[in-house]
C-alpha cells in the first residue's frame, strides 16, 4: 500500500520535492497546489466521458470506463515521468485521494519510484485555504499616493530578511488600470487565494508581515475579505513623497510600455477623468509628452486613494519622508 502524508508535512520537506497533480489540464489551471506539476491521468475529454458515464450508467460502468481510457496510455506515463523527473521520490494527489492519484501512484511505484500520496488530495488543502483566510490578520502597510514606489521598497525589503506578502505580484497586476501591462494573463480568484495562503503559512506570524496598501480589486482579482480587513484595520506608514517625484517613478515604470497599451488603460478609466480629460490624457501620449499624461491620470488616483485614506484612524497613519537607504533601515527596524 502507498504512503500517505498530509500536505503540511509536504511542505515541510525539501523545497525540491516533485508534486503530481492526477487532476484534469482544466481543474489544475483553476486552481491548484503552488509548486504542482500538472501530470492528469485522464484529460478534459476523458474526465467528462467519464462523468457522463457516471450519471447515465453508474459507478461500476464509469470505473470500468475509466481503466479503458487509462490503461492505453501506461506506458507513455511512464516514459514521459523517466523523460522529466529522473528521480524521485514523488508526491501524487487527485481531487480527494481516490482513484486517480492512487492509480498513478501504483503505476509509477511499480516503474521504480518511491511514491507518497497526498492525504485528501486537493480538496482537503482547499478546505484549509479557505479556513487559514478566515481569519483575522494583523499587518503593517506601506501605503502612499500612486508612484510612491512602494513595490520597490517592499522587494528591497525582502531581501533585507523581511517578510512581504506581496499581493500584487500573486495577482500578476499592478492593481491599476494599468496594472496589466506587461505582465501575464491573470487565471483565477481560487489560485490566487491559493497562492495568498502558500505565502502566509510560509511565514513566522511572531514577526511582522508587511503589505502595500491596496484596494479590495486587484485587476479581476478580490483579495479575500479578511486579508483586507487586515489591511485596512492595521498601521499604515504612508511615504509622503512630492507630486514631482512620483511622476519621474511612473515615467520610468511606464514609460518603456506600448503607447497604444497605455492609451487603451486610460480610456478605461474614461468615466471617471471624464470625456475631455479622458482625450487631453491621450493627446498628450500620442505628443509623447508622458509628463501631461501623468499629470491627469494621478488628478484621477490621488483622489481615489485619498478617499481611501480619510476612511482609516488617524491615528494609524504614520506619514514617512524618508527615501533610500535611511527609509529601508527605519522600516526594516519597526
Amino acid at each position: 500500500m502507498l504512503k500517505q502524508i498530509t500536505f503540511i508535512d509536504f511542505f515541510n520537506r525539501s523545497e525540491n520535492a516533485i508534486l503530481l497533480d492526477s487532476r484534469s489540464e482544466g481543474e489544475y489551471l483553476q486552481g491548484h497546489i503552488p509548486g504542482a506539476v500538472s501530470f492528469p491521468i485522464l484529460n478534459n475529454e476523458e474526465r467528462k466521458l467519464v462523468g457522463t458515464c457516471y450519471k447515465q450508467k453508474g459507478h461500476q460502468p464509469a470505473v470500468i470506463l475509466g481503466y479503458e481510457l487509462v490503461g492505453t496510455q501506461f506506458k507513455r506515463f511512464v516514459e514521459e515521468a523517466y523523460a522529466k523527473f529522473p528521480v524521485g521520490p514523488v508526491y501524487i494527489h487527485c481531487w480527494r485521494g481516490g482513484l486517480r492519484s492512487q492509480i498513478m501512484g501504483n503505476l509509477l511505484s511499480s516503474a521504480g519510484y518511491q511514491v507518497f500520496l497526498l492525504k485528501g488530495g486537493y480538496k482537503v488543502y482547499r478546505e484549509a485555504v479557505l479556513d487559514k483566510l478566515a481569519v483575522q490578520f494583523e499587518f503593517k502597510v506601506l501605503g502612499g499616493f500612486t508612484g510612491s514606489g512602494k513595490t520597490i521598497i517592499l522587494n528591497q525589503m525582502i531581501e533585507k530578511g523581511c517578510q512581504v506578502l506581496d499581493l500584487e505580484a500573486l495577482a500578476n497586476h499592478r492593481g491599476s488600470a494599468f496594472g496589466n501591462i506587461g505582465l501575464p494573463a491573470q487565471v483565477s480568484q481560487e489560485q490566487y487565494e491559493n497562492d495568498i495562503y502558500t505565502k502566509l503559512i510560509s511565514f513566522d506570524l511572531e514577526k511582522p508581515v508587511w503589505v502595500e496598501d491596496e484596494s479590495r480589486l486587484i485587476g479581476k482579482f478580490q483579495i479575500p475579505v479578511k486579508v483586507h480587513e487586515g489591511i485596512r484595520n492595521s498601521v499604515v506608514y504612508f511615504l509622503d513623497y512630492s507630486f514631482e517625484t512620483r511622476c519621474k517613478n511612473i515615467l520610468e515604470l511606464y514609460g518603456k510600455f506600448n503607447i497604444n497599451d497605455l492609451i487603451g488603460s486610460t480610456e478605461r478609466i474614461k468615466k471617471k477623468l471624464g470625456d475631455q480629460r479622458t482625450r487631453e490624457a491621450i493627446a498628450f501620449l500620442q505628443q509623447g509628452n508622458y509628463d501631461g499624461w501623468i499629470e491627469i491620470v494621478l488628478e484621477y488616483y490621488d483622489k481615489l486613494y485619498q478617499f481611501g485614506l480619510e476612511k482609516r484612524d488617524p491615528e494609524k497613519i504614520i506619514k514617512i519622508k524618508l527615501s533610500g537607504k535611511e527609509l529601508l533601515a527605519y522600516l526594516t527596524n519597526l
